[in-house]
């Protein structure tokens, strides 16, 4: 039986999403508590990996379960072996085709800045701290630019494949926008059909850098075009990061 969760968690503590044999992760956590439940190996799969110290709200996981498995009680069990860092929540049996990643039409992640002089100790593994007044105006400019479908090579980090293979890195982005509740938080939301490696931790860092007049905000289709990742900022550090949600 086909079983699809969301999965909430704060990041810090962990390397990363993806399971990683000598270190702690959260598909590791979560498929040795969930496999403790119903007496077999269990291994989850998840609409989007995230790095180490990157935090989720709305990711989602799926994977099989024996017959009779009660998810009231394997929920409560997964929460009682993960908490505080994990939440294993809205579980619901759902059609055998169901698969979290290939079935996902689209993933929104936020990104968090605290532009202040002075970094809250109370956030330190939340946001990325920059002192520097940033000119939220360019930013949301130079965002504008990265809507729609696009060769995204200045942002990925390349996957290594077998000699002789290539993988497309063309992406197709929902919306990018900033949003500033206060004099001092800023909110980059970004969504898109699929992320490769680093994309949005390294747009993030590009934008950054317009922000801090470094580059022009009208340079980024020109960043874009040149398809090459050397072209880009500095890669935003993972800390400010949470996947929000996933579409189906």
């Amino acid at each position: 039986m086909r079983v699809r969760a969301r999965v909430a968690y704060h990041g810090a503590d962990f390397h990363g999403f993806a399971e990683n044999p000598g270190v702690r992760s959260i598909a590791g956590d979560l498929n040795k508590a969930i496999s403790l439940v119903v007496g077999e190996p269990i291994s989850v799969t998840c609409a989007g990996r995230t790095d180490k110290g990157v935090h989720a709200i709305g990711q989602v996981v799926s994977f099989d379960v024996p017959d009779g498995t009660s998810l009231e009680r394997l929920a409560s069990s997964v929460n009682s072996q993960s908490s505080p860092s994990v939440l294993f929540t809205d579980l619901q049996f759902v059609d055998q085709e169901f698969d979290a990643r290939f079935s996902a039409i689209s993933r929104t992640y936020s990104y968090r800045i605290l532009n202040s002089p002075d970094l809250d100790p109370f956030l330190v593994d939340r946001v990325w701290h920059i002192p520097s007044q940033l000119d939220l105006s360019s930013m949301q400019k130079a965002s504008s630019h990265l809507i729609g479908e696009h060769d995204f090579s200045s942002f990925c980090k390349k996957p290594k494949l077998k000699s002789g293979e290539t993988v497309s890195l063309v992406r197709n982005v929902n919306y990018a926008t900033w949003s500033s509740p206060n004099e001092n938080d800023l909110f980059f939301e970004i969504s898109a059909s699929s992320f490769c490696h680093q994309m949005v931790r390294s747009i993030v860092g590009t934008l950054v850098s317009v922000g801090l007049g470094k580059i022009s905000h009208d340079y980024l289709p020109k960043l874009i075009s040149l398809a090459d990742r050397q072209a880009a900022g500095e890669i935003a550090p993972p800390q400010g990061l949470i996947l929000l949600s996933v579409e189906y």
